[in-house]
Parts: C-alpha cells; sequence; structure tokens
C-alpha cells in the first residue's frame, strides 16, 4: 500500500505568515538573503498586502479593462495570488472579460497550493494553508458585492490545469502572447537577479508587449526604467506604497490615469 505523501505546510516552504497593517496576510521568507537584514524577505509591504496589490497593480488593471477589450496580462511572481484576485475582481465589478492571464512563479508547491485552493480541493491542503488563501480573498473583496464562488469561478477559466500556472521566468524562455497589462511583483533582484538584468527585461518587453500595453512595479531600478524607454515606454517615477522609495509605471501607446 502507498502512504500518502504528508501535507506541506508554510514552514516546510521556507515561509512564515506575517499579518499586515491592514490585517491582510502575506509571507516572509524565514531565512535573509541578505547578510545585513536579520529577517527574511517579505512579499508585500508591512503597511498591507492587500492594499499595495490594488494601489499598485488592482488599479491599473482596472484602467487597462476601461480601454482593452479583452486584456491580456502577465504576472510575474504568482505568490499568494493577490494579484489574480486582484485583476477577477475588476473584471467582474465591469462585466468585462479576460483573454489571458499568464502568471509565472519559480516555486512548485505555491503554484501548486493556489490550484489546490482555487478549485476547492481543500482536502489536500493543511488547514492553516488554505486559510491563508481565503483570508487574502475576503479582503480582496472587501467593499464589493462579488461572491467567493464568482471569483474563483472567473479564475479557474484561466487555471484549468496546474500546468496553467507557469513555472520560473527563466531567462530563455518563449513567451506565448503579447500583452497590455504587465505585472511585475518578482522578488528583490537579491532572489532573481536575471529578471531585474536590463538585456532579460529589454528582450521581454520586445518579444511580448501589445502595440498598447502598460508595466506597473513596486520597484524604482534604473535596469527597468532604460529598458521601459528603450522599448517605447514613458515612464512615471510614483510614489513606492507606504514607506517605499518609490515604483514605477510604463505606458506604450494609451493613456492611463495617474496612479
Amino acid at each position: 500500500m502507498i502512504e500518502p505523501k504528508p501535507l506541506k505546510s508554510w514552514r516546510d516552504l521556507g515561509f512564515e505568515i506575517e499579518i499586515t497593517k491592514d490585517q491582510s496576510p502575506t509571507l516572509r521568507l524565514l531565512e535573509s538573503l541578505d547578510p545585513a537584514k536579520p529577517y527574511g524577505e517579505s512579499m508585500h509591504h508591512s503597511g498591507g498586502a492587500s492594499t499595495e496589490t490594488t494601489h499598485l497593480y488592482g488599479n491599473v488593471a482596472a484602467d487597462v479593462l476601461e480601454k482593452v477589450d479583452n486584456p491580456h496580462f502577465m504576472v510575474v511572481g504568482l505568490g499568494l495570488g493577490y494579484i489574480e484576485m486582484n485583476i477577477a475582481r475588476e473584471a467582474l465589478k465591469r462585466n468585462k472579460s479576460v483573454g489571458l492571464i499568464t502568471s509565472y512563479e519559480s516555486i512548485p508547491e505555491l503554484r501548486e497550493f493556489f490550484y489546490l485552493w482555487l478549485h476547492d480541493q481543500y482536502s489536500s491542503l493543511l488547514p492553516d494553508v488554505a486559510a491563508v488563501y481565503d483570508d487574502a480573498l475576503m479582503h480582496v473583496l472587501k467593499g464589493t458585492e462579488i461572491q467567493v464562488s464568482e471569483l474563483k469561478s472567473f479564475l479557474k477559466q484561466h487555471f484549468v490545469n496546474l500546468t496553467d500556472i507557469h513555472g520560473s521566468l527563466h531567462e530563455g524562455i518563449k513567451f506565448v502572447s503579447r500583452y497590455h497589462g504587465f505585472f511585475y511583483d518578482a522578488f528583490s533582484s537579491k532572489t532573481h537577479p536575471h529578471l531585474w538584468g536590463e538585456d532579460f527585461l529589454n528582450r521581454l518587453l520586445l518579444e511580448s508587449s501589445a502595440e498598447q500595453s502598460v508595466l506597473t512595479t513596486y520597484a524604482c531600478k534604473s535596469n527597468m526604467k532604460r529598458a521601459l524607454r528603450m522599448q517605447g515606454f514613458v515612464v512615471t517615477e510614483r510614489p513606492g506604497f507606504f514607506s517605499k522609495r518609490g515604483s514605477t509605471l510604463g505606458v506604450k501607446a494609451f493613456p492611463i490615469v495617474d496612479q
């Protein structure tokens, strides 16, 4: 008889749960990759995981949905799925369809956890793991009349199979579409240096940006801004969320509301 594999916890993946100031959950690495810091990198600002996602990505998704029919979105850094939930929320609020959501996540278990939760396979997840996704979605839907089942049903159409959530955005990747919205939420350059390299960013934008497109990211890096300008984007350096120094918005060929 083959015994079922034990279910993994957040700690097994090297994470701990952090409750941010808006009471929404995020994940923090247990170990620091920076010798100067005694704590691991967090996926979101402590000022509010859900609030930060809406500020940087949800508002931009809303604007793209207003201007483009059936837009294609690329999300770099699935994490807990906050950005995907934001895209779905904004589309449902407007009764708009989304042509494609391509999400990249280098940690296999995060892809699997999100898929199992989205498809209501709770018996395959530890209760503490499933509860984090439930809590995140509750915060994403706060202030709307959208039902949990409605948002999940929307995203299930885009992630029918586990393989619909892509793995690492590696240097030799072949892009599957042209995108109207790039939501660049990868961990820092210390964790994934090639994702922030100027050559890679230039290729990403050259080969996969639609004629009308926008890129938004929490980061304010010179490499990113140079690559955006090289590929025809108008760059705006925005104030960062909460106490962060700054963030970046790049727009090509259509106006977007100042975020």
